[in-house]
């Protein structure tokens, strides 16, 4: 009898502890699936697009989400400098109002991003709520910029591209290669890289454009961008010191004109009053007042008495010889 009471303790002792490790192991892969539901529900991504190109966003897999379930859709976005939103419902209004907007396809609903540029670099945030729950998408997006321009330097023309990417150092290159002097320098500024080329072109080069090729290479493959540089519109952007330059020519031109007319309208001036000076002291001089010297009055037959009368040349020898003749028939007698 004893014997029979030990042996019923015993089994119920084994079932207890069963049902107890049973119990334990099923907690253990219950929290074990809530860990890996709630790492789901937040996603992290981060993507680099190419400027210029239209970008779409996805906001995870919204088709597995009931239409009937779904109580909104929101992107949040951090830009430089500022905040916007848009999303689907009724109380969330698009304060973005730089042609960002929601696409609702076959595929869910997706950003749409119209002809990216740096200025749409940033943080982007899509939370979706349903009844059944909730998930949130955070994407970093990055935008490699390549630009080109043409400046002036001693009478050369210099195609300049210029290169913006994150992470990835980029290759540049001109199309079609022409064999002149060029350059290349290469700045790290934090997890990004500023690559600039330089082309020195002589005046005798004839064609129209120029395209900078800039190669972005990464782990799924490389990807180029393009930007073309017009040769026939002349310089985009001249350098500041050939300003300057110009415009200190152009001044002291100006400025030596200017002085230039002054001295010779001051030296006509001084001129001037030189001669009219003169001519008023000669005529001071030639002209007595009445106070000075009276007037004199004179007839046609009176001569002025300061004047002497000279003797004819021949009446004179006449005379001589008279005197001459006379002197001698004196003598003689």
């Amino acid at each position: 009898m004893a014997n029979s009471w030990t042996l019923t303790v015993i089994v119920l002792l084994s079932v207890f502890m069963a049902r107890s490790q049973t119990r334990g192991d099923q907690d253990t892969v219950s929290h074990q699936n809530q860990a890996s539901v709630i790492e789901k529900l937040t996603v992290f991504t981060e993507q680099t697009f190419i400027s210029g190109r239209n970008v779409t966003l996805q906001c995870g897999n919204v088709t597995d989400v009931k239409w009937k379930e779904l109580i909104y859709i929101v992107w949040n976005i951090s830009l430089q400098g500022r905040k916007c939103w848009l999303g689907l419902s009724p109380k969330l209004d698009n304060t973005c109002n730089d042609g960002k907007r929601l696409y609702n396809t076959s595929d869910g609903v997706s950003l749409f991003i119209p002809k990216i540029s740096i200025e749409d670099e940033g943080f982007y945030s899509c939370d979706v709520s349903y009844k059944g729950g909730s998930y949130a998408v955070n994407v970093t997006v990055n935008v490699n910029q390549l630009t080109t321009r043409l400046e002036s330097e001693n009478s050369l023309r210099i195609a300049i591209c210029s290169s913006t990417s994150k992470k990835t150092e980029p290759t540049l290159h001109w199309e079609p290669a022409l064999n002149y002097s060029s350059n290349n320098s290469s700045v790290k500024n934090g997890t990004s890289f500023i690559v600039v080329n330089r082309l020195y072109l002589p005046n005798e080069v004839n064609i129209s454009e120029l395209t900078c090729v800039a190669t972005y290479k990464s782990e799924s493959g490389s990807v180029q961008q393009n930007s073309t540089l017009h040769l026939t519109t002349g310089p985009k952007d001249i350098k500041p010191s050939f300003l300057l330059e110009t415009i200190a020519i152009t001044v002291g031109s100006v400025c030596f004109i200017l002085v230039s007319l002054a001295m010779v309208y001051i030296l006509r001036r001084k001129l001037y009053d030189l001669s009219a000076l003169k001519m008023l002291c000669c005529k001071s001089k030639i002209s007595t007042t009445p106070e000075d010297k009276p007037p004199q009055h004179m007839s046609v037959c009176t001569k002025p008495a300061d004047v002497e009368e000279v003797e004819p040349y021949a009446s004179y020898i006449q005379r001589v010889n008279s005197i001459y003749n006379s002197s001698a028939e004196l003598f003689n007698a």
